[in-house]
């Protein structure tokens, strides 16, 4: 207990950058330090603690059990530090400070990436931190203030605030609808291409119901299967079969006729479970003021419903 005692916030600090970029250059260069200082800082950290933090070799720096576990910690810390200076500032009327978002790859570049200048003329002091994947982040472990998730929400230790209900749409091109006839039916998509959806899970089945009869579903093959969504949109777009989306994804191309949206009169999802476009956030974690600003931003945005929804049937 000690040691840990004799912990300036400046070390903390400088792990935590450390195991966020993976180079003690990198850190310099962002702190405006000599390499050889952070690397001093770090051994001295590990000499009080008498434990090693991190692994060095010529190509990255790694982190230990040990030096994992401080990192968690340390970040704590650091977002509380933060939440206390914010909270100080928040007697401001404009809210400031950097904001770090995770988003899925496409949902981002689709529906965060365009307002993005919008938010920034609105509120100039705010810092947009925009990271895309669609691998899981867990917002406790890795530093994020904001998490843009997609799908059923069942995690007890998140918050969310629901930006919008996730429809989907069965679709083609007038195109493949032309050669090959509209199916009147879902057994029917077995005599057509259909272009599937495959993920860490397998190949996506097909979810189809009428009014409050029980959901069927199905599984269909075709020419394409692929983990890509937007190359399988883009695949459908150029008549290679049917897809089944949702509409943040086909919205655009169904609004402009580039798709046309197949078997209106029945539900179709792909999960039996009710879908959500969520903003998340820790439960332990106080809803900061710029926070709140940006998903009130996305709320306005985005409508009710969605725009990507609007004017459909």
């Amino acid at each position: 207990m000690e040691a840990f005692n004799q912990l300036s916030i400046k070390s903390l600090r400088l792990l935590v950058a450390i195991l966020e970029h993976g180079s003690f250059s990198e850190v310099a260069r962002r702190e405006g330090m000599s390499p050889s200082t952070v690397s001093r800082t770090i051994q001295q950290m590990e000499l009080l603690l008498q434990t090693q933090l991190l692994y060095r070799n010529t190509r990255a720096v790694v982190a230990t059990e040990a030096g994992q576990l401080l990192g968690v910690h340390a970040r704590r810390i650091m977002e509380q530090l933060e939440e206390a200076a914010e909270g100080l500032q928040e007697k401001e009327s404009d809210p400031r400070g950097r904001v770090r978002i995770n988003a899925p790859v496409v949902f981002g570049q689709r529906h965060i990436a365009p307002w993005l200048y919008q938010l920034s003329e609105r509120f100039p002091h705010l810092q947009i931190e925009l990271m895309q994947t669609d691998d899981f982040i867990d917002p406790l472990q890795d530093a994020t203030d904001l998490l843009i998730r997609i799908g059923a929400m069942s995690d007890s230790t998140l918050q969310a605030r629901t930006l919008a209900q996730q429809q989907f749409r069965l679709v083609a091109s007038p195109a493949y609808l032309q050669r090959h006839g509209t199916p009147a039916d879902p057994q029917a998509l077995s005599q057509h291409s259909c272009l599937v959806f495959k993920g860490f899970a397998g190949s996506q089945r097909w979810f189809f119901r009428q009014g409050d009869q029980a959901w069927q579903a199905y599984s269909f093959r075709g020419p394409l299967t692929g983990n890509n969504a937007e190359t399988l949109t883009q695949a459908a777009i150029d008549g290679m079969g049917f897809a089944l989306f949702p509409t943040w994804l086909v919205g655009e191309a169904l609004h402009q006729g580039r798709l046309v949206s197949v078997l209106a009169d029945y539900q179709v999802s792909n999960s039996l479970e009710p879908q959500t476009i969520s903003a998340v956030y820790p439960n332990s974690r106080r809803l900061s003021k710029k926070v709140r600003t940006v998903i009130d931003f996305l709320v306005e945005k985005y409508g009710e419903p969605a725009y990507w929804d609007q004017g459909m049937a």
